[in-house]
């Protein structure tokens, strides 16, 4: 039977979406947990739950689908470099947190998802539209939490395998081991020989990837208020890619990051007090040349942190918020890239949210005093009205900023020592209504960003050079879930128009339209589901850099996957990737996957 066949055969007993328990209360919209009803801004969350249901080889996987996310310039399959475009902006305007702390990638401060470990994961809470008044720079797309901590009794081992010589084994052990004090344990290891990603160049081989994790946790209740916390993420990635023929073929990604914090709650005060150091370390290398040979490169660069804030609620109709953080961000001495300063920013905000029912205000200011571009202030300010029959409208504006990273400034592959730190003003209206069976909301939003940073050729040209530019991004965004019967649906669609001001072209990597279906059901103790994607056309770089730039075509794939619960503690799981096999590429050049198979089984103790 061919793979069409096959798909076509399996399609009926497919569906998709999301968790059915809707969750209760988010950290990402001001840094103290709060309802997610009450956020002025929209904010999805991704649960443990949706993990397992969603069966994901990588956070690009698993995130791909939501509204507001592109991974505009994935080259290639898992562990291959990809870059994430949040509402249009640069890949660099999203700050990824780790447990609440911005991760060390200060070279370019671009986060490539293809490296983080998603076995590990617990939760992830994503927001959009710009967050610099609370988290202060990089927050002009968005802001994505990735949190690896849980507060379930749990312990459990996992495998899986699949196409393309893909295993994978986790174990996860969780627990209250007194009635005070909880430890976790995590750890990974995945492994594929990948496909060669660039067919028709000059490297005929299968370009693979390796990661292995762990995670270490403990957290210990002092009293009915305090509470004492500490964390330990780290990672180490191993990939083999094309890179048409111009420089190292091999990279060596590694990153680790400890963090604690000190966290006070009663009934109408919070406080917390954080401090986090990580590093990251990116070394590369021609394989033919070995590692020792003069095309070995190093990034390394570490970010040290504090901070801290307090909240007051006054009553159950608003708070009042003010918080600070210190960050130092460094480039380590065995770089071998370039150098840098070390460069640190200081940074205070205050919040307030009050609600005169059927209105709701909130306001946020915040400076930023940044040791090498000195100070920025940035607002933002939301107003909502509840209307009748379960509606609610929404508008806000906010302004952000960012300061150029160590590679805009030094790197030798483009680095402009006189750039400008970008900013962006951001309105935006939005809508919702909340029914029995079916809940939607609809955004519209107009981001204006000054300054903004660009590359005009490939980063592998040796005469490329980052310059500032303007650019207006407009969009939409409509998502509705709903239930028919027994079978839940998750659809968005979004439209986004991102122009350079100065060539009235669209952004780089960017499509103008994507839509997202992805609904499940539970059969006979089996839950079933499907998701589809389609992206449609985006102008990018081809792989082979003297074609230049061309349109990229859009694409359709779709997935499907099942979890059957064998025994009370095994569950047994399969996926298909791209199940019609379609030939797509994401980057002009570079090939994606064709359909992929995997199986696996969970153990819970």
């Amino acid at each position: 039977m061919s793979k069409k066949l096959l798909a076509a055969a399996l399609l009926p007993w497919a569906a998709c979406a999301q968790n059915s328990s809707e969750p209760t209360s988010i950290t990402i919209y001001n840094r103290a947990e709060q309802p997610l009803t009450s956020a002025l801004a929209p904010v999805e969350v991704i649960t443990r739950a949706d993990i397992e249901r969603r069966q994901p080889r990588s956070l690009i996987d698993l995130l791909e689908t939501l509204p507001g996310m592109q991974f505009g310039s994935q080259s290639g399959g898992i562990g291959q470099l990809s870059s994430l475009f949040v509402r249009g902006t640069e890949s660099d305007h999203v700050l990824v947190l780790l447990n609440g702390r911005p991760m060390a990638q200060m070279v370019n401060s671009n986060v490539d998802f293809s490296q983080l470990p998603v076995s590990n994961v617990q939760r992830i809470e994503y927001i959009r539209g710009p967050r610099a008044a609370i988290y202060g720079s990089r927050a002009i797309g968005g802001v994505v939490n990735i949190i690896t901590t849980s507060k379930v009794n749990d312990i459990s081992v996992g495998v899986t395998t699949g196409s393309n010589d893909y295993y994978a084994a986790d174990v996860s052990v969780n627990q209250w081991v007194t009635d005070a004090t909880r430890l976790q344990l995590a750890t990974g290891y995945r492994e594929t020989r990948g496909y060669d990603i660039i067919p028709d160049n000059n490297e005929p081989d299968r370009d693979g990837f390796s990661s292995k994790n762990l995670t270490l946790g403990v957290e210990h209740q002092l009293d009915q208020s305090w509470t004492l916390n500490a964390n330990v993420n780290g990672w180490e990635n191993k990939t083999d890619y094309d890179n048409g023929g111009f420089g190292p073929d091999t990279s060596n990604t590694q990153t680790y990051q400890f963090d604690a914090g000190l966290a006070y709650q009663d009934e109408q005060l919070v406080g917390q007090l954080n401090a986090s150091y990580g590093e990251h370390e990116l070394e590369s290398w021609v394989k033919a040349d070995g590692r020792n040979s003069a095309s070995y490169s190093n990034s390394s660069t570490a970010t040290t942190r504090l901070d801290g804030l307090v909240q007051y609620r006054y009553s159950d109709q608003g708070y009042t918020l003010a918080g600070m953080d210190w960050q130092q961000d460094r480039l380590l001495s065995r770089s071998t890239s370039f150098t840098a300063p070390d460069r640190d920013n200081t940074g205070v905000f205050i919040s307030a949210y009050h609600t005169w029912s059927p209105l709701t205000l909130e306001l946020t200011g915040r400076i930023d005093d940044n040791e090498q571009f000195g100070t920025h202030g940035t607002w933002q300010s939301a107003l909502s009205l509840q209307l009748p029959e379960q509606h609610k409208a929404t508008l806000s504006y906010g302004t952000a900023f960012r300061a150029p990273t160590f590679g805009d400034l030094y790197s030798s592959w483009g680095g402009n020592p006189d750039l400008a730190p970008e900013k962006s003003n951001n309105w935006e209206l939005g809508f919702s209504g909340d029914y029995k069976v079916v809940d939607w909301q609809l955004n519209l939003y107009r981001n204006e960003i000054d300054n903004l940073i660009i590359y005009p050729a490939p980063f592998y040209v040796a005469t490329n050079s980052a310059e500032n530019t303007d650019a207006l991004i407009r969009g939409l965004e409509l998502t509705v879930n709903a239930s028919t019967g027994p079978l839940h649906h998750s659809v968005s669609y979004e439209y986004t128009d991102a122009k350079d001001i100065k060539t009235a072209a669209q952004l780089l990597n960017r499509a103008k339209r994507k839509f997202s279906w992805t609904g499940d059901i539970d059969v006979a103790n089996t839950n079933l589901f499907a998701q589809v994607l389609y992206v449609s056309d985006r102008q990018t770089y081809d792989a082979d850099f003297m074609k230049g730039l061309v349109y990229t075509p859009s694409y359709t794939i779709w997935n499907i996957g099942a979890r059957y619960p064998l025994t009370q503690n095994l569950t047994l799981n399969g996926k298909i990737n791209n199940l019609f096999d379609k030939d797509y590429q994401v980057v002009s050049g570079y090939d994606a996957p064709d359909m992929e198979f995997y199986v696996g089984a969970d153990y819970r103790f």
